[in-house]
């Protein structure tokens, strides 16, 4: 996937109000006291959120002994809460050490240098998370670093773009599953498998024999998908037509600038008939670095390793699902199944994005430094933006649901599942303030890291 302009900042829920409302629609302002000294009852949960593990935090809550329901809540407030902090963590210090590396306040050379504060600290104005960190001022200065760099550096001229591998998510669908056999009035209940409840076109995982015609090889920046078809990151083999990189056969098009019909030393623009590396707009066949979606006449082994999604003539090993899986066939508890949903995309396996720059031409050895720190720092950025962030902050709208509906109900819970139901909504709210600013930081970097 080429990438020249910056990603799109999704807004994200607030759940502040909906936790007050919780609150007050039982009782009022002392009842908003009395729920945030009932959530001091419930420490087991700050020791879910800090697992080092899915399977760690869901056995901390198991131990809570709380129903069904909230059990689910819990469990995905306490997931939301450990990946806000981890990507706060992880954009900040993408932006620190881009910030650093660039000379931020200094003119922005390129060459490398030094600038910034301490790693942990922050070198600029802006709004914090609830962490401490303030994301929105050290990613502004190094927004502001990146465009002082790439200019200084003739980025425009060498007609550099950037070039994102792999980066995607698979939601939790068999904890999904499992969660929602617990959910009350399900005693006699199956609520049916991942492929039975997946959109066939959404289903992936390893593939026995081939990957179907016009389904996807899910590849990656390490693991590469054998490809037939369209490739959306870099494509290494042969390139029918829109082609821009290295080319080891007959390039046909322009060489550097210069009208080809044969071999090209330099830059290939147009079609590569071999050893072909870069972008390609038209038939890629031999490895991609990212998606590959199939040709309609191609049945291709994805490689060790590599998922397929879409279709599999063989049978599947641990299939995931990409959406939201169907509802089930039989009657679950309607808030059960929702904190169940949120569960399963808050538990979800995101594998990390890969950034890299193709150049038209040869860059010179500043413009390449900028182009290494950025290649390092940018993945963090990209994920918060459009990968895993993006999942939380839709996930974050099942909970604000599901924590009124807890909260409705609180005459009926036990003072431990009131606790702990409490402590999960108000840790929800400084999660999706800390993931809304990661998003929006990353929005500013990736804007000035793709400029042209």
């Amino acid at each position: 996937m080429m990438q020249r302009k910056g990603f799109k900042f999704v807004p994200g829920l607030v759940l502040a109000g909906a936790v007050g409302a919780m609150a007050l629609g039982n009782g009022g302002c002392s009842a908003l006291s009395n729920a945030a000294q009932a959530a001091q009852g419930c420490d087991d949960f700050t020791t879910a959120t800090q697992a080092a593990s899915p399977q760690a935090a869901a056995s901390a809550i198991a131990g809570l002994n709380l129903d069904a329901t909230t059990t689910a809540f819990v469990s995905s407030a306490a997931a939301f809460v450990n990946i806000a902090d981890n990507m706060q963590t992880a954009v900040f210090n993408a932006c620190h050490d881009i910030n650093v590396k660039l000379a931020a306040g200094g003119g922005g050379g390129g060459e490398g240098g030094t600038g910034g504060g301490e790693a942990g600290t922050s070198s600029g104005g802006g709004a914090s998370g609830e962490g401490g960190l303030d994301v929105q001022g050290e990613c502004s200065a190094a927004a502001t670093a990146i465009s002082a760099a790439l200019s200084a550096n003739n980025f425009a001229s060498a007609q550099c773009s950037a070039v994102i591998s792999g980066g995607q998510c698979q939601l939790n669908a068999s904890a999904q599953v499992s969660c929602e056999a617990s959910c009350s009035g399900t005693a006699n209940c199956m609520p049916g498998g991942v492929e039975a409840r997946c959109s066939p076109g959404e289903i992936s995982g390893q593939c026995s024999a081939n990957c179907n015609a016009s389904a996807t090889c899910e590849g990656s920046a390490t693991v590469a998908a054998n490809c037939q078809g369209t490739c959306s990151a870099e494509c290494s083999g042969s390139c029918s037509a829109m082609f821009s990189g290295t080319c080891g056969g007959m390039c046909m098009g322009m060489c550097n600038g210069t009208a080809s019909m044969g071999t090209c030393s330099g830059t290939c623009t147009g079609s590569c008939s071999a050893m072909a590396k870069g972008s390609c707009g038209g038939s890629c066949t031999g490895t991609c670095t990212g998606n590959c979606v199939l040709a309609a006449n191609a049945m291709v082994m994805c490689g060790a390793n590599v998922n397929c999604k879409g279709g599999c003539s063989g049978t599947y090993t641990a299939p995931q699902c990409e959406a939201q899986l169907m509802p089930p066939s039989c009657k679950v508890d309607a808030t059960c199944e929702s904190n169940c949903q949120s569960q399963a995309q808050m538990t979800a396996s995101c594998s990390p994005p890969a950034v890299t720059y193709q150049c038209s031409s040869t860059v010179s050895s500043g413009l390449q430094a900028v182009i290494s720190v950025l290649e390092t720092d940018l993945p963090a950025i990209v994920n918060a933006a459009t990968v895993q962030g993006k999942l939380a902050l839709s996930a974050a709208g099942t909970l604000v649901t599901t924590g009124k509906n807890e909260f409705a109900a609180a005459g009926s819970l036990s003072g431990k599942a009131f606790a702990c139901g409490f402590a999960a909504a108000q840790a929800s709210v400084s999660a999706q303030a800390n993931i809304s600013v990661s998003v929006m930081a990353s929005a500013s970097v990736s804007g000035s890291a793709s400029a042209m």
